[in-house]
């Protein structure tokens, strides 16, 4: 593709007519990230673990009847390899393809070495790292065949710096991190773009509830995690904007990175 083909004249229309597959699709970054590819043009896969919730956000986000034929709700466990084959079986006989996966299902587990067991940490790696590989692993030929597609795997600024108390979530992040450098060295010459975005803390319902089960106040949260530059907490729509740019052509030469936004938290 050329360099005047990734232009921004066609800017308001980034995905047109991408197949767009986003695990974890319930979640509250999930839902903006769902609807501002749909925005761009794209045809979304809203995959959860819960079917019943994933059609009440589509509803709710989309303001749509279940009818829409660019939405797609699926049940999808990342912990079950064959509800990930599945998935991918019901939106191939729908779509054909997939064109893009973002990976944002996640298993928020907090605690101090001494204090996880062995099933917490079995929860959290599965789904935040192992849940991630299976769902590459399933979704990568397909790529392949095409020899086209964009990978986001949504990690977290907790993977880069160390917080206490958040030692289980913060190892599996930094491990996606990781992953991801793998995976676009092994996926660049078949034109499969990999990526990792890193949010600070975002903005959410249930931003304080799941701090508060971790042990920690609001005001400990604030003063830990809010941005050190933008004195403020992100919003999942600054999230979006950046995986939407990172899953269109105008990013054809960015694979192998990690987008950091986090109001400057990591840079000082």
């Amino acid at each position: 593709m050329s360099i005047e083909a990734n232009s921004l004249e066609n800017w308001r229309l980034l995905l047109s007519n991408k197949i767009v597959f986003i695990t974890g699709g319930a979640g509250w970054i999930a839902r903006h990230i769902a609807k501002t590819c749909y925005e761009h043009g794209s045809y979304i896969v809203l995959a959860d673990t819960n079917i019943d919730r994933i059609i009440q956000v589509k509803n709710e986000i989309f303001n749509l009847e279940n009818t829409d034929d660019r939405i797609l709700p699926i049940e999808l466990d990342v912990e079950n390899e064959e509800t990930i084959k599945k998935a991918i079986e019901i939106t191939l006989n729908k779509w054909n393809t997939i064109h893009i996966l973002i990976n944002t299902a996640a298993a928020f587990t907090l605690g101090y070495v001494e204090d996880v067991s062995v099933d917490d940490w079995s929860h959290v790696m599965n789904i935040n790292i192992r849940g991630y590989a299976l769902m590459i692993k399933h979704i990568v030929p397909i790529l392949k065949k095409q020899n086209y597609g964009s990978i986001i795997n949504i990690s977290s600024c907790g993977g880069l710096v160390a917080h206490s108390n958040f030692l289980p979530y913060s190892t599996t992040k930094g491990a996606i991190i990781q992953m991801t450098r793998n995976l676009a060295l092994d996926l660049g010459g078949f034109n499969i773009r990999v990526n990792t975005v890193s949010p600070g803390a975002v903005d959410s319902p249930t931003l304080y509830r799941t701090a508060a089960e971790g042990g920690i106040t609001k005001e400990e949260f604030d003063k830990e995690h809010g941005g050190k530059c933008i004195h403020r907490l992100g919003h999942p729509q600054e999230i979006a904007n950046m995986i939407v740019f990172l899953a269109s052509d105008l990013a054809s030469f960015i694979t192998g990175a990690n987008m950091i936004i986090d109001g400057g938290y990591t840079a000082v």
